[in-house]
């Protein structure tokens, strides 16, 4: 036996359990109690005094992040969750809750700061008193194990400024944990370390939310001083490098968790708190030189305070260590095998007794992956005088009762630990349910996903809604690409409306509609997008009216070429639920141009019978009635085209953010003798054979265009460079390519840069400079976008139209590498909005968004996602716009989850197959790159679908981990 297998084997008997991993599931079958064992009267259903309490058995429901609390404050689904779990005497932990709206360190997690916090706990309190249970608050600070954007959000949603170090999560000392943050991809980052007047404003903190909770009707508090969150952070000396009174030694680096719990016992008394404590793992690099020996210490104080009970992680879990590495880690400190377990923390507290003769001395709760059977023996065994739960009470609403009679636990399901809704929280029936569900056909007023799939026949929804509803809301959609597409989905999905797609092309798809010839317009450059493609003049009615064919010349043209390979991976790119794009057939991340085109091409048709193609929206009007007119305009077949007009109860502008190429005007270009034109227009490198170019912007598409033409042009390539790309910021630096600074103006045959030089000889210059957003058609009903047409003003959320928010939205302006599901939530939120399932905030509050993210952004990268977290965030935000909705047990969550983990596992493996397209070496990284390494053991590993909380972040018996450049990182699994 390896001596790796020979520690598991020492751990497995000292443990008197089998070992687990964190995202091992653990078969409660396979391991039995005895035949002869009498279950209903074990000890672990015996009376158990903790503190100057006492619970009618020993089954603890552990603290259980489940990221239902929209806006920080606690679902109503919590209610009936805890009311279904709750016994007689039980002891009931909350989810993990932050102490400050400050230190918050994801959306979608609970926070204990205001009255609107505490109300919404004591609703939860009440619920679990009625059932006989009793209710302990668990406290929290994450500390470092957050991200600046993300510190920056929790301070703005608290209404506050940056804190005079900037928005850096904090810690112990500046000390950076390695890999990165699961929920966005990105790397820490160096924290601050706490002064000591900062240290006491978080003391103060934990004992204003244990006042709070105590108002809501708590019966006690637990302090989280594990898990590798703040408290963790000082008890660790390889994070804790302080040199005044909280480090340096055992005592010191102690002293900041026992005021803590000191300051919250001034409140509840020590007979009412409780500690948790992981003293074997290293959760987000929690690795001491003296783990045992200093979580021992901060035991006995505990003990001789004579907290009512220690809540211990078993030494076989660990979420950021597989359990051979981990064990060789601890033994390596000089552990015994043996004491890798919870027999030092019961010796323990058998031979301390508290100072107050008084006081029932401390418990120990043990808390690790138990099966039924494990549990049941851990304490009958007496290693623990308690065990709690978490995965098993997911999944198991009446698992007290399972565990007393020997029932069968149910499986829980992975993909909804971190959603926001009812699903895999409150849909769990109990035993006897799920016995007569399975002797009777399935009554279900949801259907599954193939019958809702089935019942989407028609656009109009004929089978899923009432005729009278179909009536009721008639929208218009603007766009038949992927965008409208997505969004004709994501309102049948909901259903009640009476949808129209309108595209002025013949064929559906959008930019991904391949055009071998380019249309060009005399209107370039311009700095008003209405200019390139103006709306034609109104013709005098009546309507309907036949007239010939217009001849103002549009700009149609699809930015697509036959090299193109799309630029973020297929499983991000795709995502939306009927739009997975499949495998590259080079089985590589990234699919072709042909890959992408043939896959849009079938998946848009199935909208056609709702579309009406050669269509094109030339006005917008309100009608007093409410709604929108639509003027159209249709191109027939013979030459003609018909105008008529169409009244809707909404519109949707689904038109993208790739139609009207920008050409920035630039002074003396008019006189310009060499040849120019638009990345729009660009199909081959060929095309500038012998021939001197010029590339201005840094984009995806001026990267091709420069690496395909390198081996036709004449000398080298110069590339006008405001910025570095910013995922690639080094690609231009290669032999042949010339950077140079930003045009300050033409001559007739020369460029002159802005710090002096001049350019002549230049054949051609190819702008690679994006897009406009334009919307003509809308001029009459809101103002046009803003300077250079970089920004559509008076849009919240990039989605929702502050001027007409009841009947016009928009669906693909925001911009970044980002996946279509994006636009399919995007329109779901819209369609929930006008079906009157959520609100939007008021419009004072809006308005203040657009104000702040303009001042933060700009005009040009306002619509524009540019960093990894900021993506996540979106999809969070938005997610909270639904919190309404969300609440309610029939909600569809499936469009109303976080940014998927497995994006962002794509994202970080397509990477090297991008870095080696672009022929570089060396990866530098970039402001919107995700440039870690994925340990093989990871990728291969079915990931859970970490959504919406920190996914380093452990909530207790929910465990988010860290993707370091160590092997064998776990992902992320509930103990």
């Amino acid at each position: 036996m390896a001596p790796a297998d020979d520690l598991v084997a020492l751990v497995a008997k000292a443990n008197a359990r089998g070992p687990t991993t964190g995202f091992t599931d653990v078969d409660d079958d396979a391991e039995p109690l005895p035949t002869d064992f009498d279950t209903e009267n074990a000890k672990v259903f015996t009376p158990l005094k903790v503190g100057d309490l006492t619970l009618q058995h020993r089954v603890v429901h552990a603290a259980l992040g489940r990221s239902r609390a929209a806006h920080s404050t606690e679902s109503p689904l919590a209610i009936k969750y805890f009311e279904q779990r709750t016994t007689a005497g039980a002891l009931m932990i909350s989810q993990a809750t932050g102490v400050s709206l400050k230190s918050k360190a994801w959306p979608w997690s609970a926070t204990l700061e205001t009255d609107e916090h505490k109300d919404a706990i004591a609703d939860i309190v009440q619920a679990v008193h009625k059932k006989g249970g009793f209710w302990f608050q668990q406290l929290i600070h994450v500390g470092r194990c957050t991200l600046p954007g993300l510190v920056k959000h929790a301070h703005k949603e608290a209404g506050l400024g940056p804190p005079s170090y900037g928005y850096l999560p904090v810690s112990s000392s500046a000390v950076a944990e390695t890999g990165v943050n699961t929920h966005s991809g990105e790397p820490f980052g160096v924290p601050h370390a706490l002064t000591l007047e900062e240290v006491q404003g978080i003391v103060a903190d934990f004992k204003r939310a244990a006042a709070l909770a105590v108002e809501a009707g708590a019966d006690g508090v637990e302090i989280l001083s594990g898990n590798g969150f703040l408290l963790d952070q000082f008890l660790h000396d390889n994070i804790n490098q302080r040199d005044d009174q909280y480090g340096g030694s055992v005592e010191n680096r102690s002293r900041f968790p026992l005021e803590v719990v000191d300051a919250v016992a001034e409140v509840v008394g020590y007979q009412r708190l409780g500690v948790r404590v992981s003293p074997f793992s290293n959760f987000h690099e929690t690795d001491g030189s003296q783990p045992l020996e200093q979580l021992l210490h901060l035991g006995r104080e505990l003990a001789l305070r004579g907290v009512a009970y220690l809540h211990v992680g078993e030494g076989r879990v660990s979420r950021n260590l597989g359990i051979a590495e981990n064990l060789a880690r601890l033994v390596a400190k000089g552990i015994a095998p043996e004491d890798v377990s919870l027999r030092p923390f019961r010796r323990l507290l058998r031979d301390t007794t508290p100072s107050n003769p008084h006081h029932t001395p401390t418990v120990l709760i043990g808390n690790g992956g138990y099966t039924a059977a494990s549990g049941i023996l851990t304490v009958q065994d007496d290693l623990a005088d308690a065990i709690s739960y978490g995965r098993r009470f997911i999944s198991n609403p009446d698992l007290v009762q399972r565990l007393r009679l020997g029932q069968p636990l149910s499986p829980y399901d992975r993909d909804t630990f971190y959603t926001h809704g009812a699903e895999g929280y409150t849909s769990y029936s109990n035993f006897e349910a799920n016995k007569r569900n399975a002797s009777q056909p399935p009554i279900s007023g949801k259907p599954t996903r193939e019958e809702a799939q089935a019942a989407r026949i028609d656009g109009n929804n004929s089978q899923a809604i009432s005729s009278k509803e179909k009536l009721a809301k008639r929208v218009a959609i603007i766009g038949a690409g992927i965008s409208g597409s997505v969004t004709a989905a994501a309102f049948q999905r909901l259903g009640g409306f009476e949808l129209q797609i309108f595209e002025r092309k013949k064929v559906p798809g959008g930019v991904w509609v391949y055009d071998t010839v380019s249309t060009t317009v005399p209107q370039f450059p311009a700095a008003d997008p209405s200019d390139i493609n103006p709306p034609l003049p109104r013709p005098k009615g009546p309507f309907p009216l036949d007239l010939p064919r217009s001849t103002r010349q549009s700009f149609l043209s699809s930015p697509i070429y036959e090299s193109l390979e799309a630029n973020i991976p297929y499983k991000v790119m795709g995502g939306a639920t009927d739009f997975n794009l499949p495998h590259p057939a080079n089985n590589d991340h990234y699919l072709s141009v042909s890959e992408v085109t043939e896959f849009v091409a079938k998946a848009t048709q199935k909208y056609s019978p709702i579309t009406r193609f050669s269509t094109t929206v030339e006005d917008v009007q309100h009608i007093p009635q409410g709604g929108v007119r639509l003027l159209l305009r249709q191109e027939n077949a013979e030459g003609t085209d018909t105008w008529y007009e169409e009244d809707f109860n909404h519109l949707v502008v689904a038109t993208g953010h790739n139609s009207v190429p920008r050409v920035p005007e630039i002074p003396g270009l008019e006189v310009w003798k060499g040849c120019w034109q638009h990345a729009s227009t660009w199909r081959s490198g060929k095309k500038f054979e012998d021939k001197s170019i010029l590339v201005i912007g840094t984009s995806e598409s001026s990267i091709d265009i420069v690496l395909q033409s390198l081996s036709y042009v004449k000398g080298d390539i110069h590339v006008s460079q405001r910025t570095p790309h910013p995922r690639y910021p080094n690609v231009f630096n290669r032999p042949g390519v010339k950077l140079v600074t930003t045009i300050d103006h033409f001559t007739e045959d020369a460029v002159h840069l802005h710090d002096g030089s001049v350019l002549r000889g230049i054949d051609v210059v190819v702008f690679a400079t994006g897009y406009f957003y334009t919307y003509p058609f809308l001029s009459n009903v809101r103002p046009p976008v803003g300077p250079g047409g970089h920004r559509v003003p008076g849009l919240y959320q990039h989605i929702f139209d502050m001027h007409n928010p009841n009947t016009i939205a928009f669906v693909g302006v925001i911009n970044a590498s980002l996946t279509w599901l994006t636009w399919e939530k995007s329109a779901f939120l819209v369609a929930l909005y006008w079906s009157g399932k959520i609100q939007l905030p008021s419009r004072e509050a809006q308005e203040t968004w657009e104000v702040d993210r303009l001042a933060e952004k700009g005009e040009h990268l306002f619509h524009v996602l540019e960093l990894p977290y900021e993506r996540v965030l979106f999809f969070d935000q938005l997610n909270e716009l639904a919190a309404e909705y969300l609440q309610q047990e029939s909600a569809d969550d499936t469009l109303l989850r976080g940014f998927p983990f497995e994006f962002i596992l794509a994202l970080i493996a397509g990477r090297p197959a991008k870095l080696r397209k672009y022929g570089l070496s060396e990866d530098v990284g970039g402001r919107g790159a995700i440039v870690t390494a994925i340990p093989e053991t990871i990728r291969e590993a079915k990931a859970p679908r970490v959504t919406d909380s920190v996914a380093t972040v452990t909530v207790n018996e929910i465990g988010h981990s860290v993707i370091g450049n160590t092997a064998t990182r776990a992902i992320a699994a509930i103990q």
